[in-house]
């Protein structure tokens, strides 16, 4: 049994965390996620970021509590966060693909994801960043290792969320 289930009372077994099986990068993918999952690999991530915020509120309330839910379940992050918390749950969805890819998406349903990807993709924010589209294989990254101290935190996008700290001289 997984954290996330005991620390939600579930008594479900690993299996119900099964997550849904997706074609990604099969000819039985549906093209506006192939395109959406485009966006996700090689978009800047702010303005990736920039494209969710401006994609999640058009989105009803159903399908933005399951992306939320894919977020808590699949990072263990944004627990505090609801559905209309916009601003956050774009920088989780961003943040958690760029680690691992699919990994976010991955836990949603076919009808979220679907309606999740034609919203990025209708976005203002995804303006002319399809560049290189049309020779992209479909295949996903492989994921980075981290690198310095920070775990990818260090990433420059990324700094606004975070207070440097100075390193503290040790006291008599």
């Amino acid at each position: 049994m997984g954290l996330i289930h005991r620390s939600r009372g579930n008594a479900d077994d690993d299996a119900a965390v099964t997550p849904p099986t997706h074609a990604f990068g099969t000819d039985a993918e549906d093209p506006v996620v192939r395109q959406y999952r485009f966006l996700l690999r090689t978009a800047p991530p702010d303005a990736l970021e920039a494209a969710h915020v401006e994609a999640l509120p058009a989105l009803d309330p159903d399908t933005r509590a399951a992306v939320l839910a894919a977020v808590q379940e699949r990072l263990v992050a944004g627990l505090r966060l609801g559905p209309d918390d916009i601003t956050r749950l774009a920088h989780l969805v961003t943040l958690g693909e760029r680690r691992a890819p699919g990994y976010v998406v991955g836990g949603l349903d076919s009808a979220a994801l679907l309606r999740l990807s034609e919203a990025v993709i209708a976005s203002e924010a995804s303006f002319g960043l399809f560049t290189g589209y049309a020779a992209w294989d479909g295949t996903e990254p492989e994921v980075r290792e981290p690198r310095g101290d920070m775990a990818g935190f260090d990433e420059t996008w990324h700094q606004h969320l975070h207070r440097i700290v100075p390193d503290s001289e040790p006291g008599p």
